[in-house]
């Protein structure tokens, strides 16, 4: 039987092979100054011919063909350095899909029939056709070309084998999933976080007072110096004094709230909200509270009686309320026992009340003006508990009687309110007299029973404002001050001189709060802006700094700054505001340790300053949106 040549596939093997020699040279030449690493390609005429079928007449042609011819192709990598001179790498798979994708020329076909003819000739035994042939031939060719290209693959990327140890880590962890699954850890989980009840978010309280929804006001339109017929360099411009810009701003600020009628006059004649028969039925009950207020009370008990009552005080949703319609700058709470009746002075001059206990459409909370700009201080007369005493930022005191709702000015630190002269704080020094600082570095000393007595001006601080004033409680010619110099004074009252303090306490920042402590005056506590709490022994003749508890007075422009109190009757134990959360109110003990801390699910806001009852436990902290809390 003659042997079978397949002469086509021959032909395109050579011409695949010069293709590649080709290349190869190409890509020496480009690496002749810098050889990469250098690998062989060994080719074969029985890896080649993958288009014939494994049949007797491939056989032949492979019989005939000779021996096993191999070629070794050398190549080298293209440097980095010229990308553009890359020649395109033939591979051995490259190779295969060439040959699968070149069509055969005529003369290979007119070969290929020749051979095939001569073939079926002489053999009988093919009893297929040349046509079944292409048929057949194409399907194994393919076949072929899929499996050659899958071996590809698998040489040309290797196998990632694991180590020893990373073996045995692999199945320490399947061992420890399997053993929780025995467990049913992953049901359990899942179980417990679908019955864990989801946090939501504390809504504020509605109760209090009804908010007031203001109209926006107009802004003024800005007008070129062309539009006000002023030269571009102002030269022709006559700029105002200072006194002038202060009464300009005084006006303005008295247009859009002017300071109320020094009375006297009733207190439904500075009653300005809605809800005035309401307000009426309220003050009828307020004139009949019974104001001797108690002698002893809780706060007399020993250290540990007093924690434990203050631990037991608690806060619920019913004792929140909006007294203000805006922020609060001082507290007070009211001695009588009919009734738990809070006091609160507001931003523009409001005096708000709050009968805890009370239900109407308000929740006992309500207020009337009798100033116009912040009530800085409240006080109860300690000696008449009827009479209510603010001061405020419009340059006046006035007093406010509750049993006959009469209120009053006292005194007045300017005839008309201005701008940069206003009155900051009060002290009672007696029963008949009371200290008054001022902005001018006055500190006034009045007559409460004569409205129009002359005051008694004592020069302090070298003219700058006297921010605080508390009077000492045995004593009460000594007095202590604050100033915006950062520094406590001590002054004796029976032999002032200029601006010449006994003893002074230098604190280097703002003091935003002092006070004596109430019982023997033995110790002042100060709050001030370098983050710290002071307790300051007084001897009367020196003060000097016993402890000093950092705490955080950072409350920023639109809180009111923390003011640390005395509790009532006690030596030991202050109350301050805290900007820590959760949010709290802070008892402090005078050897530096944390008593304790007011906390509750209803308390979500910074209480700046804040109040106890003289007798009862109760305790009223005030937060800067007019909302006031209380613990009992």
């Amino acid at each position: 039987m003659p042997t079978v040549r397949s002469s086509a596939s021959t032909k395109r093997n050579k011409r695949l092979l010069e293709d590649i020699s080709n290349t190869v040279e190409v890509s020496k030449a480009a690496n002749m100054k810098k050889p990469s690493l250098k690998k062989n390609l060994m080719l074969s005429e029985e890896e080649d011919e993958i288009s014939e079928p494994v049949s007797k007449r491939s056989r032949t042609a492979r019989s005939s063909s000779g021996p096993k011819k191999k070629v070794d192709i050398k190549k080298e990598e293209l440097s980095d350095e010229e990308p553009e001179a890359k020649p395109v790498r033939r591979t051995k798979r490259a190779a295969i899909l060439k040959m699968k994708e070149e069509p055969a020329t005529d003369d290979d076909d007119e070969e290929e029939e020749e051979e095939e003819e001569d073939d079926d000739d002489e053999d009988g035994e093919n009893s297929y056709t040349v046509k079944e042939k292409k048929n057949v031939k194409p399907q194994e060719k393919d076949v072929k070309v899929k499996q050659e290209l899958e071996s590809e693959d698998e040489k040309e990327t290797p196998s990632m084998k694991l180590s020893d140890y990373e073996l045995m880590i692999q199945k320490n962890i399947e061992e420890r999933q399997k053993f929780l699954a025995s467990l049913k850890i992953f049901e359990a989980r899942e179980e417990l976080e679908e019955l864990a009840p989801q946090p939501v978010a504390k809504k504020a309280t509605n109760r209090g007072i009804t908010r007031i929804k203001e109209a926006p006001q107009p802004t003024e339109r800005r007008r070129s110096l062309r539009q006000q017929k002023m030269t571009p360099d102002g030269a022709d411009l006559q700029l105002p004094s200072e006194k002038e810009i202060a009464k300009g701003l005084a006006e303005s600020a008295e247009k859009g709230n002017p300071r109320p009628p020094p009375g006297p006059g009733p207190v439904m004649d500075y009653f300005n909200a809605p809800g005035k028969e309401e307000f009426e039925e309220f003050l009828k009950d307020v004139h009949s509270i019974n104001v001797a207020g108690g002698e002893k009370g809780v706060w007399s008990q020993d250290s540990p009686s007093v924690i434990k009552t203050l631990k037991k005080m608690k806060i619920t949703e019913s004792l929140v309320a909006k007294v203000v319609p805006s922020r609060t700058f001082s507290v007070q709470i009211h001695p009588t026992l009919d009734k738990t009746l809070v006091m609160i002075g507001g931003k523009y001059g409001e005096l708000g009340l709050w009968d805890v206990h009370r239900e109407d459409s308000s929740n006992g909370a309500h207020f009337f003006n009798p100033h116009s700009r912040p009530i800085n201080c409240l006080t109860v007369d300690p000696w008449n508990y009827q009479n209510v005493y603010t001061t405020s930022y419009d340059g006046s005191l006035r007093r406010t009687d509750l049993t006959s709702g009469i209120v009053q000015q006292v005194y007045s630190y300017v005839e008309e309110e201005a701008y940069n002269v206003y009155t900051s704080w009060h002290a009672h020094r007696d029963e008949n007299t009371m200290l008054v600082g001022g902005s001018l570095g006055d500190l006034v000393q009045i007559d409460v029973r004569d409205c129009n007595s002359n005051p008694v001006e004592y020069k302090v601080h070298n003219g700058k404002t006297v921010k605080l004033v508390t009077v000492h409680p045995t004593q009460s010619h000594y007095v202590a001050t604050s100033s915006r110099d950062g520094c406590v004074s001590l002054w004796d009252l029976r032999k002032i001189k200029k601006n010449t303090p006994i003893a002074e306490c230098p604190h280097g920042r703002n003091v935003s709060g002092l006070e004596f402590s109430p019982v023997t005056g033995n110790t002042l506590i100060s709050t001030c802006s370098d983050n710290y709490l002071r307790f300051i022994s007084c001897d009367l003749s020196d003060l000097k700094v016993q402890k000093k508890i950092h705490h955080n007075n950072q409350t920023g422009r639109w809180l009111t700054t923390f003011k640390a109190r005395f509790l009532p009757g006690r030596e030991d134990l202050i109350v301050v505001g805290s900007m820590m959360q959760p949010r709290r109110i802070e008892v402090w003990s005078n050897d530096g340790q944390l008593a304790h801390e007011f906390k509750g699910e209803d308390f979500a806001s910074v209480a700046s300053i804040n109040a106890f009852h003289p007798t009862q436990a109760v305790l009223a902290g005030c937060n800067s949106s007019g909302r006031v809390h209380v613990f009992m």
